[in-house]
């Protein structure tokens, strides 16, 4: 409901299928949510756009993973032995 500015009735007719959002809604929806955005690809047949956000959190990710693995080493190479 914060998201879109809905209120709770459309935001229940929503869940319950009765209605859909806007275009507009639609987009603030893919824009704060991995799900909504996924399921709005994999339902447009863009399938391949899907996989390379996969490959993008994935390597995003890793990223992460090497810099605390960097911070790790750096500081055990710090600490008189």
């Amino acid at each position: 409901m914060r998201i879109t500015g809905a209120g709770q009735r459309t935001v229940k007719n929503r869940l319950e299928g009765k209605n859909a959002p806007s275009g507009a809604n639609l987009v603030e929806l893919a824009r704060h949510s991995d799900e909504v955005l996924e399921t709005f690809l994999m339902l447009a047949g863009r399938e391949e756009i899907l996989t390379m956000k996969k490959v993008m959190d994935a390597r995003d990710n890793l990223v992460q993973i090497i810099e605390l693995i960097d911070s790790l080493v750096t500081s055990d190479l710090d600490e008189p032995g």
